[in-house]
């Protein structure tokens, strides 16, 4: 994971703040340079973190098509902070 992505993960003080519009600068920056794969793969760990709730029998208890919905969403707002 990069740097400045890790430095901002360890800073977190609420979830809210992995929305897209809630990113630093830095975070945007970063992001706008990853290869695609990177790029989805940021994006659905950001979706997990925000979204999931583990259990003792399951890590992560999105069902599929729900996890793909609210990435691709995600991925659509952080696309509007970018064009900014």
């Amino acid at each position: 994971m990069n740097e400045t992505i890790e430095k901002f993960l360890a800073s977190l003080t609420s979830l809210h703040q992995l929305q897209a519009k809630n990113l630093p600068y830095d975070v945007i920056e970063e992001m706008a340079m990853m290869r695609p794969e990177e790029l989805y793969k940021i994006c659905t760990q950001f979706v997990v973190l925000q979204h999931n709730i583990p259990t003792q029998e399951k890590m992560i208890n999105l069902e599929e098509d729900e996890l793909l919905n609210l990435v691709d969403n995600y991925a659509k707002d952080l696309l509007e902070r970018l064009k900014r």
